[in-house]
């Protein structure tokens, strides 16, 4: 998907726009070119149409293509630097609460998010701890089993996941130009998508190509995300196209899964990778479960089917496997009549 990535031309450095060229020029000032230190990476570009003082017909439209290319050559560019590009379940709540330390008198020394922030005598941490970290430290301090200590410092506290404020961390400290998109930005960018999807709703060449880029760029979105992400598009050909490129990386995050537990024999590299090929099997397998629920695609949602069945001498009904409570012989006959 990445080494066909659509665009309206030839992806060049931004530079003047060029007028009458109803997209962007290749002319660039002097000394704007491309940071060296930034690796190459292909870039999206739309169609722009010329406009006039007397007419702002585009004027919205082409505030919609600006945002779009400007945090999608961010994606791309984190993507090529090995980095998530996108965190929908990350926001600036979640960066605030992993980056800045609150004032010591603020919680009592007996909390979790006191905890979390400083020592026991008092001295602030480096970094704030972990779910993982927490956990295992109120497993030593409290004597708490292993789930419900994982369970207080996940509910209990504003403690992040290891790999969600590694994250956050680094995208801190990453150069804008390629940092990624947390919540807020990953939004902005659907709704500049569909802003001009909707806003090329013409019959023009240039129009139809953008609506074609938008599709595939929606795409590729999908494509670039490892972990179950409802669409976010409204539009339903985009929310399609979203779906269907995400549900492929799912599957294809199984299938790498699988022949790495395989590859990975016990007595060749040991227990410990096996048993880790195996639990990314697993949450690929439940990545799965999530994207093909019935509330993520209701449209492929099946006519509903009520199952009957003897459960400790009662009659019962189960519908969508859930059983419902109170069945009996005159509840079950209507249901019958409904569905055929």
């Amino acid at each position: 998907m990445l080494v066909d990535l659509p665009t309206a031309h030839r992806a060049l450095p931004i530079g003047r726009r060029i007028a009458g060229q109803g997209c962007h020029g290749a002319k660039k000032f002097a000394g704007m070119g491309c940071s060296s230190a930034l690796p190459h990476v292909p870039r999206i570009r739309f169609v722009y149409f010329p406009t006039t003082e007397s007419s702002d017909r585009w004027t919205a439209c082409h505030q919609h293509l600006v945002t779009a290319e400007v945090l999608l050559d961010r994606v791309l560019a984190a993507h090529a630097a090995g980095l998530r590009s996108m965190v929908p379940a990350l926001d600036h709540a979640a960066e605030a609460r992993a980056m800045v330390r609150p004032p010591r008198g603020l919680f009592h020394v007996a909390t979790l998010e006191h905890r979390r922030w400083y020592h026991a005598d008092g001295t602030a941490r480096a970094q704030p701890l972990t779910q993982e970290a927490l956990a295992a430290q109120l497993e030593v301090a409290e004597g708490l089993s292993t789930e419900e200590a994982r369970h207080r410092a996940a509910h209990r506290s504003h403690a992040l996941p290891a790999a969600d404020q590694a994250w956050l961390i680094d995208r801190r400290h990453t150069p804008l130009q390629q940092r990624p998109l947390n919540q807020a930005e990953f939004h902005t960018l659907v709704d500049a998508i569909e802003g001009a999807w909707l806003s090329c709703a013409g019959a023009s060449h240039g129009e139809r190509a953008n609506r074609q880029i938008a599709l595939r760029v929606a795409a590729m979105l999908g494509s670039l995300l490892d972990e179950y992400v409802a669409s976010p598009f409204k539009v339903e050909a985009l929310a399609q196209a979203f779906n269907e490129r995400h549900l492929g990386r799912l599957r294809e995050t199984i299938e790498n899964s699988r022949h790495a537990e395989s590859a990975s024999g016990v007595l060749l590299v040991g227990p410990k990778a096996w048993f880790a090929a195996k639990a990314a099997r697993m949450r690929a397998e439940h990545q799965i479960g999530l994207a093909m629920s019935p509330t993520a695609f209701p449209a492929l949602q099946l006519t509903v089917r009520p199952v009957i069945a003897v459960v400790g001498g009662r009659l019962c009904t189960f519908v969508h496997g859930w059983r419902r409570s109170g069945s009996s012989v005159a509840e079950t006959a209507p249901a019958f009549t409904a569905f055929g």
